[in-house]
C-alpha cells in the first residue's frame, strides 16, 4: 500500500516536472521569434498587446464550441467550488484576473522597461532568479510550504548556474530593479494560482489571456503610434502567440497542478539550456565551458530540489 502511495506521488511528480520542462523550453523560443520582430517598427508594448490578444482570440475559436459552463467547471479544483455557482464564479474570475495581473501584465511591461537599460541576458538571468526567490518565499508565507534544505540548496545551485551562464558585466540599477520586479510578480502569479486553487490547462490559460489583454491594452493605447503590419510581423507575432503564450503558459499552469510553485519556477530555470540547443540546432553554434558549467549546476539544482538523490523506502 505504501509502494501504491510512492508510485503514485512520483507519477505526479513527474508529471508536474514534465511540463514545467516542455514550458520552459517553449519559453526558450521567444528570442527566436523576437529576431523577426526587432526591424518592423513595433514597440515593445505593441508586441506584449498583440501576441496576448491573438494568442487569445487563437484559444477562443478553438474552444468555441465547447460551452461556457464545461469551461467554467475546470478553471478550478472541485474541492474548491461552492454551491453558490453564481458567486463562485465571479469569485473564481476575480481571481484569475489577480493572477493575470501578476503573471502577465506585471511580467510583460517590468521585463519590457528593463530591456531598455542593458543586456538582455542580464534581464532573464534577474527575472528568473527573481521569480524563483519570489515562489519559494511566498510559498512559505501564503501555502505555509516548509522551506526544507533541498529545496533552499536546489533553489542556490540552479540561480547559480543561471548566473554562470549567462550573466554579463555592467549592469544597470535600473535594469535590476525592473527585471526583479517582473520576477518578483511571475514567481507570486505561480503561487496564487494555488492559493486560489485554480486548476492549470487549456481552458485557464484562455481566461488568463483574456485578462492579460485587457490589462495590456493600457499601456499598449497609452504608447500607441500607427505602424505598417507585413507578413514578417504576423508571422513573428503568431509564433510568440502559439508557442511561448498559449502553450507556455498551458504547461506552467499545468505544471503548478502537479508541483508547489517553488519546484516550478526552478525547473524552468532550465530554460537557457534549451535555447542554447535552439541556437547549436538552428545557428550552429557551439556551448562554451562556462555553459556547459552553469548547465551542470542548475541540473544538480533541479535534481535536488525534486528530491531525485531520496532514496524511497522499500
Amino acid at each position: 500500500m505504501l509502494n501504491q502511495h510512492l508510485s503514485r506521488a512520483n507519477i505526479v511528480s513527474i508529471k508536474g516536472a514534465l511540463f514545467a520542462l516542455a514550458a520552459a523550453a517553449l519559453n526558450a523560443t521567444i528570442g527566436i521569434f523576437s529576431v523577426l520582430l526587432m526591424n518592423t517598427g513595433l514597440k515593445s508594448n505593441d508586441v506584449a498587446f498583440l501576441k496576448t490578444l491573438a494568442a487569445f482570440v487563437l484559444l477562443s475559436l478553438m474552444l468555441s464550441k465547447t460551452p461556457r459552463h464545461v469551461q467554467y467547471q475546470q478553471l478550478i479544483m472541485p474541492a474548491r467550488v461552492t454551491l453558490n455557482h453564481h458567486a463562485s464564479h465571479k469569485r473564481i474570475m476575480a481571481a484569475i484576473a489577480v493572477c493575470a495581473f501578476f503573471g502577465i501584465f506585471t511580467l510583460f511591461v517590468f521585463e519590457t522597461q528593463a530591456y531598455q537599460y542593458g543586456n538582455p541576458a542580464n534581464v532573464v538571468v534577474i527575472l528568473m532568479a527573481a521569480a524563483t526567490i519570489s515562489a519559494t518565499l511566498f510559498g512559505a508565507l501564503l501555502l505555509k510550504e516548509k522551506l526544507l534544505l533541498n529545496t533552499i540548496l536546489g533553489v542556490l545551485l540552479a540561480i547559480t548556474g543561471i548566473f554562470v551562464i549567462s550573466w554579463t558585466s555592467s549592469v544597470d540599477l535600473t535594469l535590476v530593479f525592473f527585471a526583479a520586479l517582473a520576477g518578483i510578480g511571475y514567481g507570486l502569479f505561480s503561487v496564487l494560482m494555488q492559493r486560489f486553487g485554480l486548476q492549470g490547462g487549456i481552458y485557464l490559460t484562455k481566461y488568463l489571456l483574456l485578462f492579460g489583454s485587457l490589462l495590456l491594452f493600457i499601456p499598449f493605447i497609452i504608447t500607441f503610434d500607427p505602424v505598417h503590419i507585413g507578413y514578417q510581423s504576423i508571422l513573428g507575432l503568431l509564433g510568440l502567440a502559439i508557442f511561448p503564450t498559449i502553450l507556455g503558459f498551458y504547461c506552467t499552469t499545468s505544471a503548478l497542478t502537479y508541483l508547489p510553485a517553488s519546484k516550478v519556477q526552478v525547473i524552468e530555470l532550465s530554460e537557457p539550456l534549451f535555447a542554447m540547443f535552439f541556437v547549436w540546432l538552428i545557428l550552429h553554434e557551439s556551448a562554451t565551458i562556462r555553459f556547459w558549467l552553469g548547465a551542470g549546476l542548475v541540473i544538480l539544482g533541479i535534481l535536488t530540489i525534486t528530491n531525485t538523490f531520496k532514496k524511497t523506502p522499500h
